[in-house]
Formats: structure tokens, sequence, C-alpha cells
């Protein structure tokens, strides 16, 4: 097992496969987590994100649920193209290459384009966790950096360390996102937590004012005061019942929960737009009562 991770590559290195032998040009350190580095590397003209990880048995973790993803979803059947082992010193670094995902963090895209995105968001995610659930994972480590959008709200998911078979006890997450640190559940990796967690990134995201981050004593993290900011914030108004909901764990799985988002949209949409048809109606006949006023009045000089 490997313990610690000296290699690091700097733009220009070179990264040819043990067994596959493709080779890869360092572009850029795109970042690093608690298993391992990734990289924005080059293959010929094309740009691609490799992860090179600490511990081989991790790692394929990490491609098990990438594979079985891709076999379930045509969304993602882009995303592993290989897998191989990386030789320096003559101990081994096993590492996958995914697509090169083009984005900013969902934080950074909401503050540029407002909180009127956070409806477009929060379904996009719902969709990719749904495919992902659907296959007998949960990814466990929901946080801004890990959630990319790009044009138009798609959200793209990224750093499956923390993916984690569903019974299993989640392997990797982080304290805000996680309901354990909220008293709000175990760690125990089902549907149900990583809704929750998307339930605080939401009542993050719509209320930058509250630090959730900011340390807050043990006997204050419950779900009481999440629901007050989920009351208070103007921008979950039309989240609320969703938020409620998957902070309390009453969504089976993602799709469960996009049927219900859907379906709260379509009946605020349906709502506008019956106001909108009736109004239209009223100032119809309305204008009907003038017209017949004038003939009739024209008719009885």
């Amino acid at each position: 097992m490997i313990t610690s991770f000296e290699p690091h590559f700097s733009p220009g290195s070179m990264i040819i496969g043990k067994w596959r032998k493709g080779e890869y040009r360092i572009e850029a350190l795109l970042g690093q987590g608690a298993n391992g580095k990734v990289y924005l590397v080059r293959r010929a003209s094309a740009l691609y994100a490799m992860k090179i990880g600490f511990d081989p048995l991790d790692l394929q973790s990490e491609v098990n649920a990438l594979q079985a993803l891709q076999q379930s979803s045509r969304t993602a059947q882009q995303y592993l193209l290989e897998v191989d082992d990386y030789y320096v010193k003559g101990q081994p670094y096993p590492f996958y290459v995914m697509k090169y995902v083009k984005g900013q963090h969902v934080s950074s895209y909401i503050q540029k384009n407002g909180l009127d995105w956070l409806q477009v968001i929060g379904r996009s995610l719902l969709e990719k966790l749904a495919e992902l659930h659907r296959s007998g994972w949960v990814f466990g480590d929901i946080k801004p950096s890990n959630i990319l959008v790009s044009e138009y709200g798609k959200v793209d998911l990224i750093d499956f360390g923390g993916v984690t078979a569903a019974g299993r006890s989640v392997k990797q997450f982080t304290e805000l996102y996680d309901r354990g640190y909220w008293n709000a559940g175990s760690r125990t990796a089902n549907p149900a937590y990583d809704l929750f967690s998307v339930a605080v990134l939401l009542l993050q995201l719509a209320d930058p004012q509250r630090k959730l981050d900011e340390p807050i004593l043990p006997q204050m993290r419950n779900l009481t005061l999440l629901m007050e900011i989920a009351d208070r914030a103007p921008a979950c108004r039309k989240i609320r019942a969703f938020l409620k909901k998957a902070l309390q764990g009453g969504y089976v799985d993602a799709d469960e929960a996009l049927a219900d988002w859907r379906k709260q949209a379509n009946a605020k949409e349906g709502h506008a737009s019956t106001g909108v048809m009736v109004g239209w109606i009223s100032g119809l006949f309305a204008a009907s009562l003038l017209l017949f006023a004038s003939v009739l009045f024209i008719v009885l000089r």
C-alpha cells in the first residue's frame, strides 16, 4: 500500500502507461485531494483530466464506480477513457484518464450569474446523482469544489474519490455537508446521504450571508438551524419544500427527488400560465363589452 505521494509532475512532463502505452503530456495541476492528484494532460491535440492515485485499491473503487456509471448512462459514456499504471523508481502509481470538463465551480458560477440559476443547477445536479444512484453508488463528498457548472447551468461532478457502494460507510466527506456533522443521521452511504448534502449546498448558495462553515457548537448542529435558514432565505422560497424533505431524509433516491423537483417547478409554471390566461380572457371580455356599448350607442342615436 502506498502511504505517501512524493512524485510531482511539472508542466511538460510525460506520463506513459505501463500496459496500454498511452502517452500524455502534463499541462497543469488541476487539484489535489485526499487520495490523489488531478492533472490537465494533453494527448495529441486533445485535452483530458488525469487522476494519479495514492493507493491502487482506493483508486480502483473510483474506477469501478465510473465503469458502472458508464454502462448505465448514455451521458457518462465519455467519462472514463483509460486506466493504467505509471512507474516512478520501480514504484507503480495507478492513474485513470477522463474527459476534461470546462466550467466554473458552482459557488463562483452563482456569484457571477446570480441566484436565478439556482433552480437550473439544482435540477442538473439531481440528474447526475440519479444516474449514480441507479448504478448502486453514492457520491459521498458533495461540495462546491466537486461540482463544475458550464453553459446554461449544466452540472458535472468531478473527483470521484468519495464515491462509495451503497450500504457501506461513506469513505470520504466534508463536514459541512455531512449529515453526521449536523446530528441528522448516520454516515452510511445511501441516496438520502447525497440528497442531504445537496440541500445543505443549496442553502449555502442561497444564503451566502449565513456563514455555515464557521465553527458551530456541537449542540447547535441540528436540523432546526438548517430549517430556519430554508424558511428565511428569499432565494429558497421556490425550492423550500424540496430542501426540507431532503434534510429530513424523505426521498428514497435522486430519481424521486428529481420527480418532485420537476413537479414543483411545473406547478409554479402552470399557475403562472393560468394567471396570464385569466388576465388575457378578462381583458378580451372587457374590450368586447366596450365595443358592444359603442355599437349600441351608435344604433340608438
